[in-house]
């Protein structure tokens, strides 16, 4: 118990961060840690995590604005940021920034690793206030890189991690692209080549947790080095063991859920070390209040946040809930873990994220057996298939393809189909039902009826997007008539979050694009759409710069299906009048 009230003693003062004098929270801990009493452990975590919260927030001291010369040491790969940019977090003297580059200077930053270092110039600037996704992560400005002039591997630890890396991505050359990022995404966390619709379906999936490493790929890693562990003496096993936690979170980046799973490891080996194994609650709670006093920000970080509820689903309901369902173990089992799992994060997701896919459980049931051999043997026959390359690395990763295979359809079908989603109401009711099926098993009889209910509730609620409708999301302008329905681009956001907010409104094919200044913003959503909805027309002014875009003039006449548009170009740029819903007669070009 005391485990547990620790915990959440700890999360409640990295969430207030109370200012509190140094002495007051000394005193209390030290009288917890003397006389352990329940209220006693609950005030020392929350004072104590409050504290060294704030001490954390005081320590960090703008950036100054001006130029910058000096070393940096990357912290993360870096990343995309637009069109011909890429960013990415490094350290400069002990603190944390955010450093960008554009231009032919990114072609020198973007094939860079984490914990190499460059010597750069360029442009600091403080933290923007009231920039909280920065703050939480300890970041006190950002440098703009206009040269980089020299470069150095890093330290003996960063140089083995990156060359595993290497390894293991090299050995995927055999896959396509799309399957190359998605299996470097579920192995070692490197999801920087996944395109936007294979995220957005794997949200629209709720299997968003499989793009990245989570806690299963540290137990996994575990799977496979204990037995080669069993022979030693248990301060080496301990000791082999540790080590290869520790190595694990340097190559994955240290992610959150990857930190919540090794540290839970830790405390479950340690334990069983001393002679006292704990259960998965007691090494849950341990991990996370240990985690929020080493580091409290991390109870603001949205990824630390589900990786911590979605194992608390799993200890505390996966048990009962797989007694109290029916049927053989190997459909049982799953079936639990899953929806326990699923309860857990579906309060945080519902208050973040907003209302959850309905496919969330099935899909989940349905790539998760296949989802664990993709971890498994990417940490083993991956290394193997790295090393040999060629033909070898192509005969390896033959059962790679198959998996991925089956996990991106899954992923896939579960995005195309009619996008239910539950809310409030709907989770109130599952939540309910969960604790009736674990505390009531003589209900157990209802439970198909209300499960039926509830999805049916929630296609019934699902959107669709309405003839004559009109909308614009994030750039894009949707106009819906009984002829078609065109999508106006006009300086689109993110492909990712475009496409997750049209799913999520419910719209369907389009029957044409309309890029309106044919710009690289408007490109990079056209494939995007495309790759989604299939070969859509497309229309773009001159000078484009849109793929597989007409170039349309102002005046010009076009058919396409049930379409006929009139193009003009104006000063926002290009656009197009509906000729057949304004009842304008005519004849076009094909489209």
């Amino acid at each position: 118990m005391r485990a547990h009230l620790f915990a959440a003693g700890a999360l409640v003062g990295a969430w207030l961060l109370i200012p509190i004098p140094s002495a007051v929270a000394l005193v209390v801990a030290v009288s917890a840690m003397r006389w352990p009493r329940p209220a006693l452990v609950v005030v020392a975590a929350c004072l104590a995590t409050s504290w060294l919260g704030v001490r954390a927030l005081d320590g960090l001291e703008p950036l100054e604005s001006g130029s910058f010369e000096g070393w940096v040491t990357l912290v993360e790969d870096p990343r995309s940021a637009g069109p011909f940019g890429v960013r990415a977090a490094a350290r400069v003297d002990g603190q944390r920034v955010s450093i960008s580059a554009h231009g032919p200077v990114a072609g020198r930053v973007a094939n860079r690793l984490a914990g190499e270092q460059l010597f750069v110039n360029g442009t600091a600037h403080p933290l923007r206030a009231g920039d909280d996704w920065a703050r939480w992560r300890h970041e006190v400005g950002r440098i703009t890189i206009a040269a980089v002039l020299d470069i150095a591997p890093g330290s003996p630890v960063a140089r083995l991690a990156n060359g595993v890396r290497k390894t293991l991505s090299e050995g995927a050359d055999p896959l396509s692209r799309s399957n190359q990022a998605l299996y470097l995404g579920m192995v070692i966390g490197d999801d920087r080549g996944q395109t936007a619709v294979v995220a957005d379906d794997f949200r629209a999936a709720g299997l968003g947790h499989l793009l990245v490493v989570s806690g299963q790929n540290v137990a996994f890693v575990l799977a496979i080095v204990a037995p080669l562990l069993m022979t030693a003496r248990p301060g080496v096993r301990i000791l082999g063991l540790g080590t290869v936690l520790v190595f694990f979170a340097v190559l994955t980046r240290f992610e959150p859920s990857v930190l919540r799973a090794v540290m839970m490891a830790g405390v479950s080996i340690g334990a069983v070390g001393a002679g006292s194994p704990v259960d998965g609650r007691k090494a849950l709670s341990v991990a996370v209040g240990v985690l929020l006093v080493i580091d409290p920000f991390l109870a603001h970080v949205v990824a630390f946040q589900l990786s911590a509820a979605a194992t608390a689903g799993i200890v505390w309901l996966a048990a009962p809930l797989g007694e109290r369902v029916g049927g053989p173990a190997v459909i049982r089992i799953p079936f639990a873990t899953t929806a326990a799992a699923q309860v857990g994060v579906a309060p945080l997701l519902l208050l973040t994220f907003g209302p959850i896919p309905l496919a969330s459980l099935p899909a989940n049931l349905l790539a998760g057996p296949a989802s664990g051999p993709v971890m498994i043997w990417g940490c083993t026959a991956g290394l193997v298939a790295g090393i040999a390359g060629g033909p070898v690395a192509t005969v390896i990763h033959l059962p790679t393809r198959l998996l991925l295979w089956w996990i991106r359809e899954v992923a896939r079908l579960s995005a195309t189909a009619p996008p239910a989603m539950i809310g409030g109401v709907g989770l109130a009711v599952v939540v309910v039902l969960v604790a009736l099926l674990i505390t009531r098993p003589e209900i157990q009889r209802y439970v198909g009826a209300v499960g039926v209910a509830l999805a049916i509730s929630a296609v019934v609620s699902a959107p669709e997007l309405a003839t004559g409708e009109h909308h614009v999301v994030d750039g894009v302008e949707l106009r819906s008539s009984a002829h078609g329905l065109i999508a106006v681009l006009d300086d689109p956001g993110d492909p990712r979050t475009v496409l997750g907010r049209l799913r999520r409104l419910g719209m369907p094919a389009p029957s044409l694009i309309v890029a309106s200044d044919g710009d690289l913003a408007d490109a990079l959503l056209v494939l995007a759409l495309r790759d989604r909805y299939g070969p859509v027309p497309v229309l773009a002014p001159e000078l484009h710069r849109v793929p597989a875009a007409r170039t349309a003039r102002t005046g010009e006449h076009y058919r396409i299906g049930d379409l006929f548009v009139e193009a003009i170009v104006t000063d926002g740029g290009l656009d197009v009048i509906d000729l057949a819903t304004a009842g304008v007669p005519g004849r076009g070009p094909p489209g």
